[in-house]
């Protein structure tokens, strides 16, 4: 069962809303957002797929009411499908006098937008939040669609405490760019070479230099195939952060590493980020893990012999399972 919904927003807003909304409709969506002349041929052909992705979710961006009355019908049994959202920049655009559905407006300022998100679920949850928290919080989340599940994250964090700090917040909510690379470890788990590539080119768009994300990838494979290991441990001791947490604890106490070189070892992550490690371990097969980091040894080594395709050679690496 579908959804159409109407929003009012702001051209500044525009992504993080989207993002926002879709996942309001449903977990992990499969977005298609489409604007101007691409409006009518996305409407036309979603409307005539038999079986549509029940995930999808289409964003129509700014539409005339023109072009909404025109595909009216389409789009009433499209919303049955699937989840709609028409996203317009005008407060009189007059939108749900031409077709029925859910209106929201959004808040513009983008402060106030985050506060009351915050507010909502930590209150839902009988919880607080301090000052110094909110303010790494706002810090730390460049992408306003993944606040709601850091915030539960934090939530299932503090457990039985009342108040989440900044120490709550450091600890737990990741760099975006380190969200998004235990996303591209999901993906590769997954197989899902669309996330793959989408996750990869916003890392380049976001700064990210090539080599910087192939030292990284590497790191990170080695972290989990330490925790590859020891994943029959982890999977005894049970299920959820707090099991998790004290047999990690019990494990690294009985090892000695130096001190320079614990950095690349997984019993001296924070708990937290080792049990994201373990559970995205657990999806992939250790034989997997070994041919990304060989693929990337190669990479590396093709980039410093001065290839002029390093950015071809990683999506090739990404893309062969």
């Amino acid at each position: 069962m579908g959804k159409l919904v109407i929003a009012i927003g702001s051209k500044e807003n525009v992504v993080e809303d989207i993002h926002a909304l879709a996942k309001r409709l449903i977990s992990e969506p499969e977005l298609l957002i489409v604007t101007g002349k691409d409006i009518r041929n996305a409407v036309i052909g979603q409307a005539s797929n038999m079986f549509p992705d029940e995930r999808r979710v289409l964003a129509i961006i700014d539409p005339e009411r023109g072009c909404i009355e025109e595909l009216k019908a389409q789009l009433d049994v499209l919303k049955e499908k699937i989840f709609i959202v028409l996203y317009s920049f005008d407060r009189e655009s007059g939108l749900h006098q031409v077709i029925e559905g859910e209106q929201v407006v959004l808040e513009q300022d983008k402060e106030k937008r985050i506060r009351e998100q915050v507010l909502s679920v930590v209150r839902s949850y009988g919880k607080t939040m301090t000052k110094e928290g909110f303010a790494l919080l706002k810090e730390r989340i460049k992408d306003e669609s993944i606040l709601g599940s850091e915030l539960l994250k934090l939530v299932d964090y503090v457990g039985d405490r009342k108040e989440i700090g900044s120490k709550d917040v450091r600890a737990i909510v990741t760099e975006t760019h380190e969200e998004s690379f235990l996303r591209l470890f999901e993906a590769f788990a997954a197989f899902d070479r669309q996330k793959m590539i989408g996750i990869f080119e916003n890392l380049l768009e976001n700064g990210e230099d090539i080599l910087a994300i192939q030292s990284y990838l590497v790191n990170q494979i080695r972290l989990l195939l330490q925790a590859k290991d020891m994943e029959e441990v982890f999977r005894a001791a049970g299920q959820g952060f707090p099991l998790f947490k004290k047999t990690f604890l019990k494990w690294k106490e009985g090892l000695d590493l130096d001190a320079a070189e614990r950095k690349r070892y997984l019993p001296y992550k924070h708990p937290y980020y080792a049990f994201q490690l373990s559970q995205t371990s657990q999806k992939m097969s250790k034989r997997d893990l070994i041919a990304f980091l060989d693929m990337l040894a190669g990479f590396d080594v093709n980039v410093k012999r001065g290839t002029k395709y390093g950015r071809t050679h990683l999506e090739y690496g990404l893309l062969r399972k």
